[in-house]
């Protein structure tokens, strides 16, 4: 992702690209039950759904003490929902979607649950905070903080269902709230 900062201005495509690449690496070379973590399952989808919800409120509730402790906060929310501007609108959902299916493959099933193999639940720690690092080149120190306490919740609903239709639903169903019904402000 780092080497793709230079190459490809858009931050939106830079992902794109980047899970184009990442995603059949991913599946092909790590050896996980991918077949059974595919399997769609209405309980994972309803875990995912409340998930999603649930985030959202510890994600307020966390900007509310922010906003405390951190005063230019609020600059780097702006900054951050700025992104959302940067690729035509058209566009918006259909990459939003496909970075979404690459972020959970790679980080959540392949690295976070390779790492939990290894390490136990601290592997989703040190999934969430390889997470956070793809996001240094680009982002505020907001988003960071945000990659590393979201991503490692996600990567949690990954560890414990072993299901991407779970920790996917719960992702996008946080990014569908932030982005387009109740920002954080």
């Amino acid at each position: 992702m780092w080497a793709l900062t230079e190459a490809v201005g858009n931050v939106w495509h830079r992902m794109a690209v980047f899970y184009l690449i990442a995603v059949p690496v991913a599946l092909l070379g790590v050896k996980l039950e991918w077949k059974a973590i595919f399997k769609p399952s209405g309980r994972w989808i309803g875990l995912g759904l409340f998930a999603a919800g649930l985030l959202y409120g510890a994600g307020w509730v966390g900007s509310l003490l922010l906003r405390e402790i951190w005063p230019d906060m609020g600059e780097q929310v702006a900054g951050s929902y700025s992104l959302l501007d940067s690729a035509p609108g058209w566009q918006v959902w259909p990459l939003l979607v496909w970075i979404i299916v690459g972020e959970e493959i790679v980080w959540r099933l392949a690295v976070t649950l390779s790492f939990t193999e290894r390490f136990k639940a601290w592997g989703v720690l040190l999934g969430g905070m390889a997470f956070a690092l793809v996001h240094l080149p680009w982002g505020p120190p907001l988003l960071l903080v945000a990659a590393l306490v979201f991503g490692s919740a996600w990567g949690w609903i990954a560890f414990k269902t072993r299901s991407f239709w779970a920790s996917f639903v719960a992702h996008l169903g946080w990014d569908i709230l932030i982005m387009f019904v109740a920002r954080y402000s």
